[in-house]
């Protein structure tokens, strides 16, 4: 993709999250490398999201600290976050269902210089040349999931959060998704993936983190996950081990 640059870092310190006394993140410390793919997995209320919510602006930590290639980013909006050159994915379609595929990233695209040439790249890129002029509120599921991607892409990220991008898709759309996602750090784009569907996502994740109840329990290759007794216990319930 053009004028996209150098894949972007994040480094996240102590980040704890508390909403009227409950803490749905704990000390979390967390890094994305330049250039990598990171699966973010964990048990439901985890705090997967609410961690993609602090790092992308829409919530303020109550403490601890996000930097992005430097950049704090802690207490500033997403607007400016994305600007910045950090986009990010919801786990609902967020398209104007009243505009085609082409105005919906003709919109995303306002905050850039427009370029029909590179729109065109992008729509290849992400699957959608033939539905290109369909108007999104008739987009078969799979498509909405690939063109939510479509979307954060085109601002021109460095650091792509994606937010469960694969769920409810068939086996097919997802094979596609994760060809889609796996080809981002060639982009220069670097990748944090949130996704409850493991053989979706561990075999193009680079390095695994885990959630549970809030707090960090695992960080490492997506091999070792498998084979973590703390990972099985928070999934299951109980360990093997």
């Amino acid at each position: 993709m053009r004028g996209v640059g150098k894949p972007g870092a994040l480094t996240v310190r102590g980040l704890t999250k508390r909403f009227a006394g409950v803490t749905a993140l704990a000390e979390v410390d967390l890094e994305v490398r330049a250039g990598e793919i990171l699966a973010v997995v964990g048990p439901n209320g985890s705090g997967k999201t609410t961690l993609f919510n602090v790092i992308s602006g829409f919530y303020r930590p109550t403490t601890g600290t996000v930097v992005f290639d430097g950049v704090p980013l802690t207490g500033k909006k997403p607007d400016r976050i994305n600007q910045l050159g950090l986009a990010r994915t919801f786990q609902q379609a967020m398209a104007f269902t009243t505009g085609t595929v082409r105005e919906n990233l003709e919109i995303a695209q306002l905050a850039h210089t427009d370029d029909p040439g590179w729109r065109a790249e992008l729509i290849a890129l992400c699957g959608l040349t033939e539905v290109a002029e369909t108007m999104c509120a008739g987009l078969p599921y799979g498509l909405q999931r690939k063109l939510g991607v479509a979307l954060g892409l085109a601002t021109r990220p460095r650091l792509m959060l994606l937010d469960e991008p694969a769920a409810g898709l068939s086996d097919t759309d997802a094979d596609d998704l994760a060809a889609l996602i796996t080809s981002l750090p060639q982009q220069g784009v670097s990748v944090a993936c949130i996704d409850h569907n493991l053989p979706f996502l561990l075999p193009i994740a680079d390095r695994v983190v885990v959630l549970d109840a809030g707090r960090k329990i695992f960080d490492g290759a997506p091999e070792e996950a498998r084979g973590s007794a703390a990972v099985v216990e928070a999934y299951l319930g109980e360990s093997d081990a």
